[in-house]
């Protein structure tokens, strides 16, 4: 009898402890993004590279280095799924445009498109930006892998396109405040490409967190650049034909 009462006795001391620890899951997250966005309708902000090395940046893939090709510009974001940076690349004007999954590149004698439908390597997403948004959870699965006590969450996002590779991003975001302290883009064959690390951060519309300062690091730890954002300013008002893929 005594050693039944023990039992129980264990039980129910651990049901308190049971009870309160509740695992982050990706859900959780989006949640949160969700509510935090949903005031945000459109973004635009100054962008100036810092100590970008051209020569790292190179080889580094789509995306990422469009951004440190260039020497300064505005970048603009429209919800949900549109992006557009206007800057100088070598003293030479350029447009990159991304509507939903096409790409639209414009320069002097250059009007470049692409589907980028299967080729989620070359896509921009709000974290290109210093932001999350419930997009992610749409083109991406998407699991948390870790939490640590200061209640960072590692979160996996896996493209639901794109092929059977091993192609994915690894994100460290507080959940409390939904700043993103970290992320690593990883290729096809499981080779990390590129590492962000977010510190500075401002607010879009008063709840959705932005990093205002993201520093960029290769495979091998050597600096790629810095991009710095002023003058962010949340629902400007953007129109939908600046995003156009039919401009020139």
């Amino acid at each position: 009898m005594k050693v039944r009462t023990f039992a129980t006795l264990c039980i129910l001391l651990t049901l308190p402890l049971a009870s309160c620890a509740h695992a982050v899951t990706a859900a959780d997250v989006l949640a949160k993004v969700k509510a935090a966005e949903a005031g945000v309708k459109d973004m635009r902000a100054e962008m100036v590279i810092e100590s970008a090395n051209k020569g790292n940046v190179s080889d580094m893939g789509a995306g990422y280095s469009d951004i440190l090709k260039l020497q300064k510009g505005v970048i603009s974001w429209k919800s949900p799924d549109k992006f557009r940076m206007d800057g100088y690349a070598r003293g030479i004007k350029a447009s990159f445009i991304q509507n939903g999954y096409k790409k639209l590149v414009l320069a002097a004698m250059v009007r470049q498109t692409e589907d980028l439908t299967n080729k989620p390597g070359k896509r921009l997403d709000s974290l290109d930006f210093g932001f999350l948004s419930s997009r992610l959870w749409k083109d991406n699965t998407v699991s948390v892998v870790s939490t640590a006590k200061d209640g960072v969450v590692q979160i996996k996002f896996d493209p639901k396109s794109g092929g059977p590779d091993k192609r994915h991003d690894f994100v460290w975001v507080d959940v409390k405040t939904l700043r993103v302290t970290k992320r690593e883009k990883y290729t096809g064959d499981g080779k990390m490409r590129v590492r962000y690390v977010y510190t500075e951060f401002d607010m879009l519309a008063g709840k959705l967190p932005i990093a205002v300062t993201s520093t960029l690091y290769g495979p091998d730890g050597g600096k790629l650049g810095t991009v710095a954002y002023t003058n962010v300013n949340a629902n400007v008002g953007l129109a939908d034909s600046l995003f156009s893929l039919s401009q020139r």
